[in-house]
């Protein structure tokens, strides 16, 4: 490889590793959304399970 290849590569590589950090902060950033989504969902099921069912109307 002539040197103007290695700098291209080189340029390539750092891009790739760039987009990996911002993929890696993005599904970071997703689990920690989705674990307190988790959490809240799992303090309020109990309000839903006590409160009684509505009554449905009658069609007939």
């Amino acid at each position: 490889m002539t040197c103007r290849n290695c700098d291209e590569m080189d340029q390539r590589l750092k891009q790739q590793e760039d987009t990996i950090v911002q993929l890696v902060h993005i599904i970071g950033s997703t689990n920690k959304r989705v674990k307190e989504l988790n959490e809240r969902q799992l303090q309020l099921q109990p309000a839903f399970i006590n409160e009684p069912a509505p009554a449905s109307a009658s069609t007939t």
